[in-house]
């Protein structure tokens, strides 16, 4: 297997449509893209709770990538549904759905520097539509992605308050 092709060394890649600068917007959201997939991927491998539900995002950002460099469509329309009903089952029970510094738990910090990675690649792609035009739905899917990291940052700190008053009650009866 040939890793080194030395075809971008003169700052160009590939994509379906040909070369294009490695200074490009397009590349700048595919980075952002693959970049929320390595940090869901670090997150899955921390929390085996979330493995599950990372490697599915993995894959819708995989979709995401092949959309932008030309190799199909990602069908977000449907994976942004997908997400919406998972936030409405997360947040069904949570009357009080605030926004909270993630201090003492580390899996709703991860949570929540997923959300502002995904932000992040969420703002450059709305920059890349300013160049060339993508699938809107790309970009709605982005936005329902970073609401989704948040819905699971509450549930994390939720679920780690209600464990460590289980604890805390549990330890005090010894």
């Amino acid at each position: 297997m040939i890793v080194t092709t030395k075809t971008g060394d003169q700052g160009t890649t590939e994509i379906q449509s040909g070369r294009i600068s490695k200074a490009d917007p397009l590349l700048e959201v595919l980075g952002d893209l693959d970049e929320l997939s390595a940090e869901c991927l670090v997150f899955a491998s921390l929390t085996p709770a979330y493995r599950l539900v990372m490697e599915a995002l993995v894959q819708d950002l995989s979709a995401g990538c092949a959309e932008l460099a030309g190799y199909g469509e990602g069908q977000f329309g449907q994976r942004r549904e997908r997400l919406e009903l998972e936030i409405q089952e997360i947040l069904k029970d949570r009357s009080e759905f605030q926004f909270h510094y993630p201090l003492t738990c580390p899996s709703s910090a991860l949570l929540n520097r997923l959300r502002a990675v995904s932000r992040r690649a969420e703002r450059h792609w709305w920059g890349l539509q300013n160049s060339r035009k993508t699938n809107p739905q790309l970009g709605i899917y982005l936005n329902r992605l970073s609401d989704y990291f948040f819905a699971l940052q509450i549930q994390a700190a939720v679920e780690s308050k209600s464990s460590s008053s289980t604890n805390s009650t549990a330890d005090s009866a010894m």
